[in-house]
């Protein structure tokens, strides 16, 4: 692949919000080209980082856009270290257009830390029935999926760290000096360079990592030391039992349904119906009630290719054997 330059001019004056409607083409050209990735790169860190070194002037009607913006995705009550709070000048502006492309980036927008200074933290959030895409400053992507959330560290060191809770698709920049990092409770993943899917959800006993392409080391936290538990490889799945501390290997017949979740296709292999409608809950935004605790545990195997939610509730219904009733967003399981 022969690396392309993104027109700098361009890109600015797309920020500025001047930008003609073929201009707009380009910069989604830019965005979904691989070829233009590190170009793209070197400009996110070079023009980023000095706007943040600059005093910005605020601009009108920014804070009641931001006002509407955070209306519709509100910020996850943390449990993590606390995070920095933006203030919405030309430059937060510049990260909300580039959302409406289709791809979140996460500049530098903060000046860089002096030593020994604590790591500051960006995060993004995604609610029931919502996913979307991330880019880092590193040009990593990140797919995150639906009621996840994602922390990403603005430390003075440039480690790639970030933290997840729920479940998230990576296609990481190949940089073997800084290997990346997911901190997913008692598990920590770090790769130089590859594709992989993660699934943490606290509610769940089990901690998912599946490799696409590429290797990566997962190690599990003891205290405060940390073990090396397992080393990937394409195809390979290892399952985290929170509980038993326990984990297992297994090579996937289909490695193509590694994250395919991001294509609307949902995986079903030998789980009990509330796993499943507890993953219906997640990708449909709906709410599943059981008249009946006995059909929580019947065992059902299927897929769902890009089914509405009416066609998803048909096919589980009849692979189950249950009846669902709907009633505005709340589902009974009969």
């Amino acid at each position: 692949m022969t690396p392309k330059e993104v027109d700098r001019e361009l890109l600015l004056a797309y920020l500025e919000g001047s930008c003609s409607p073929e201009q707009l083409r380009q910069i989604r050209e830019y965005l979904r080209d691989e070829a233009y990735r590190d170009s793209l790169h070197r400009f996110m860190e070079e023009e980023w980082v000095s706007l943040g070194r600059v005093e910005l002037p605020s601009l009108p009607g920014m804070e009641e856009r931001y006002a509407g913006f955070q209306a519709v995705h509100k910020a996850p009550v943390s449990r993590r270290p606390p995070i920095r709070t933006i203030r919405w000048t030309v430059a937060a502006a510049a990260v909300l257009v580039f959302c409406l492309v289709g791809f979140w980036l996460l500049p530098g927008l903060f000046k860089r830390q002096g030593g020994g200074a604590p790591p500051q933290w960006l995060s993004w959030h995604n609610g029931p029935g919502r996913h979307g895409a991330i880019m880092l400053p590193d040009s990593s992507r990140v797919y995150l999926g639906p009621a996840s959330t994602l922390w990403y560290s603005q430390s003075s060191d440039r480690s790639r760290l970030v933290r997840l809770e729920g479940e998230a698709y990576f296609i990481v920049r190949h940089d073997r000096e800084r290997p990346f990092t997911v901190e997913t409770g008692a598990l920590n993943t770090l790769d130089v360079g590859t594709e992989f899917n993660i699934r943490y959800y606290p509610a769940e006993p089990d901690i998912e990592v599946a490799v696409v392409s590429g290797k990566v080391q997962v190690r599990h936290l003891n205290g405060h030391d940390t073990g090396l538990a397992s080393i990937l490889s394409p195809g390979q799945l290892l399952q985290y039992n929170t509980a038993t501390r326990q984990s297992g290997i297994t090579s996937l017949s289909n490695a193509a349904l590694i994250g395919a979740w991001r294509n609307g296709i949902l995986s079903f292999r030998r789980q009990p119906l509330k796993e499943v409608t507890g993953e219906l809950e997640r990708f449909y935004g709906a709410r599943f009630q059981y008249t009946d605790p006995a059909a929580e545990n019947i065992l059902i195997t299927t897929v769902l290719d890009n089914k509405s939610l009416e066609d998803a509730l048909d096919i589980v219904s009849l692979t189950a054997g249950v009846e669902f009733t709907r009633q505005d967003s709340l589902v009974l399981v009969k």
